[in-house]
């Protein structure tokens, strides 16, 4: 994987379903395609057996600077595949558009925040001036409590940030000046 639409294709093709019972979901998958993006491991978090978040952090340059993260969830809602006209699960590309389960919520917006961290965890940029934080997260579509909220109550060091891009609304995260 190259670019951030083979990662966004590989994401789909990875099913990560959250059918909202703890068994579902399978994001260690997704977890495990990061990794191989990024050519590193990052903090693996796993409140329930393959209900896997991931947290990459670039250190910054001036440690007293504000921190971003950026946050994207890896599971997606079920799906009728009798109602697709294409493998929901495919990850093809069509008519210049990538088509499955997650390709507009959220796993192509989760790749495109991998690819703009990805040169700052390499190296290839210069470390930016606060910490940069990637966090993967699992079970978004059910609440997060094996995700985002799990996270936030036993490993909130993990993810304290100033400034955070994601499109999940709940729950907040810690920042140094309260939730954000």
């Amino acid at each position: 994987m190259t670019t951030a639409l083979d990662l966004a294709a590989q994401l789909i093709r990875n099913r990560c379903v959250n059918d909202g019972t703890p068994d579902s979901g399978h994001e260690v998958r997704s977890v495990e395609t990061l990794a191989d993006y990024f050519g590193a491991a990052g903090t693996v978090i796993e409140p329930h057996p393959g209900r896997q978040s991931v947290v990459y952090r670039v250190a910054g340059r001036d440690p007293d600077a504000p921190a971003l993260m950026l946050m994207g969830h890896l599971d997606v809602v079920p799906v009728n595949e009798a109602t697709w006209t294409c493998d929901p699960f495919g990850g093809e590309v069509r008519d210049g558009f990538l088509w499955g389960r997650g390709a507009i919520d959220m796993l192509n917006v989760t790749a495109g925040m991998a690819s703009a961290f990805k040169p700052y965890l390499t190296g290839q940029l210069e470390a930016p001036t606060g910490d940069l934080v990637f966090f993967g997260v699992a079970d978004e579509e059910n609440g997060g409590g094996l995700g985002a909220s799990y996270i936030k109550e036993h490993h909130p060091e993990l993810v304290t940030c100033e400034y955070l891009l994601t499109e999940i609304a709940l729950p907040s995260i810690p920042t140094r000046e309260g939730p954000a």
